[in-house]
Parts: C-alpha cells; sequence; structure tokens
C-alpha cells in the first residue's frame, strides 16, 4: 500500500460513526503525523470536512500532538452537537483547554451558550464556562439566562452548574431559592436547586434561614426523591456540633 493510499484509508477510519474505530485510528495518526509532515496538513484539511466526525477526529489529533490554536475553535464547537456523549465531552473539554490558552474563545462560548440555535450546543457550551471561568460574573450571568430556556435539559444543566461559581452573586441564590419552591414546571429543578443550596449559601449566610425553612418544608414533599435531597441538603446545611 502506497503512502499517499494508506493516509487516505487513515482519513477515513477517522470519520468513522464507530467510536472504537476512530480511537484506534486516533492514535495511529498522532503516531503517524511525527513522520509524516503531510499527514498534519490533511489533518488542518480535515477540520473542514462536511462530516461532523471527521472535523472532531483532525481537531482531537491535533489538539493533543501540537500547541492547541484558534484554527480548532469552529470543529470543536460544531461537535457540541454530536450525538454521542462521551464525544460531546470530549469537545467540551478541549474547549475549556483551548479557552485557557486563547482569551478569544471565553466570549465565543458565552455566545454560544445564550444562542446556539441547537439546545445541545447551549447546554454542552454551558458547561464548558463551568470548566473554563467559574470565576467570571458573565458566566454567571450566562446560567442565570439559561434558567429560562425552552429546553428543560439547558435549564438543568445551568442550575447544576451554580455550584461551580467561586462567587455566586444574591440574586443567583435568590433564584434558586424560588427553584427549590417549585418555580420551574419540572420538579427535576426542585431537585437541584435543593441539593445545590448548601453550596450556594455558604456564600450568602445571610439567607441561610430561608434556606432552612425551605428545605424544612421540602422534607415533607410528596415527591420521595425530592424529599430525600432536602433532607441530605438540610443535613449540610446545618454545621456539625463541636467536639467536646
Amino acid at each position: 500500500m502506497s503512502d499517499s493510499t494508506g493516509q487516505a484509508d487513515l482519513l477515513a477510519r477517522l470519520a468513522s460513526p464507530d467510536r472504537a474505530e476512530q480511537r484506534l485510528a486516533c492514535d495511529e495518526a498522532a503516531l503517524r503525523i511525527r513522520s509524516e509532515p503531510s499527514l498534519r496538513d490533511a489533518l488542518r484539511e480535515l477540520l473542514r470536512d462536511s462530516r461532523p466526525q471527521a472535523r472532531f477526529a483532525a481537531a482531537f489529533v491535533l489538539f493533543h500532538v501540537e500547541r492547541p490554536t484558534l484554527r480548532l475553535l469552529p470543529a470543536l464547537l460544531d461537535s457540541l452537537e454530536l450525538a454521542d456523549g462521551d464525544t460531546r465531552w470530549q469537545a467540551a473539554q478541549m474547549l475549556a483547554a483551548l479557552g485557557r490558552l486563547h482569551g478569544e474563545v471565553l466570549p465565543v462560548v458565552l455566545a454560544e451558550a445564550r444562542g446556539a440555535t441547537s439546545p445541545s450546543r447551549r447546554r454542552m457550551a454551558l458547561y464548558v464556562l463551568r470548566e473554563l471561568a467559574p470565576e467570571r460574573d458573565e458566566t454567571g450571568a450566562a446560567f442565570l439566562a439559561a434558567l429560562d430556556d425552552a429546553d428543560g435539559h439547558v435549564r438543568r444543566a445551568a442550575l447544576s452548574c451554580f455550584a461551580k461559581l467561586t462567587d455566586p452573586p444574591r440574586a443567583l441564590v435568590e433564584r434558586a431559592l424560588a427553584l427549590a419552591n417549585g418555580a420551574d414546571p419540572d420538579p427535576r429543578m426542585a431537585r437541584i436547586a435543593a441539593v445545590i443550596l448548601p453550596d450556594l449559601i455558604r456564600f450568602h449566610p445571610e439567607l441561610r434561614a430561608q434556606a432552612e425553612r425551605t428545605l424544612d418544608s421540602l422534607e415533607r414533599a410528596s415527591d420521595p426523591s425530592l424529599a430525600r435531597a432536602a433532607v441530605a441538603a438540610r443535613q449540610r446545611l446545618t454545621p456539625a456540633a463541636a467536639s467536646p
């Protein structure tokens, strides 16, 4: 088999919908690229391929064999919509890492979280923000705005991300309290809110009494899973007794 034929076969396998085959092809490409300079150029061209799986594979290999550059950004953003969950998470992790190297990434991801057409893309962008910039006010604002998203998956992702913020604003904590009290028609939102309340209240102890009343009430909820979540959260919220 000629080098050109072997390279074409490798590029075809990189675009395979079979994840096992694609992983093997990525490993092979990462090894061969050191001795085949033309393969690097072929992978960069593959970043513009019409097949999303091919674009992801090209970005994945290039991310790991050289210092990641902004040329990977479009392919990684598109990969947030792929059907395979593991692939989406890998893309999200690479985006967060890319954002730590290049400040231009953060505003792009913020825009995706707010305005992407695909709910999956909006949701995964929130997870990227959680990892990339939990200390930024813009991140908290994006999470707060996403609570009004029409898609329930996006709303639940946004609420769960609250707990990772390094300094959540009071408005965000108040929104979590409202959600614990049933402000969203999705009952799962109340459960998530109950779980994260202890993480949020430590930043705003002036809201502790309100959180305690909310959790005390939820412990008697007719939904057993919500009641269990409230009991566990109440235990975390109550300071441990001092040892004698």
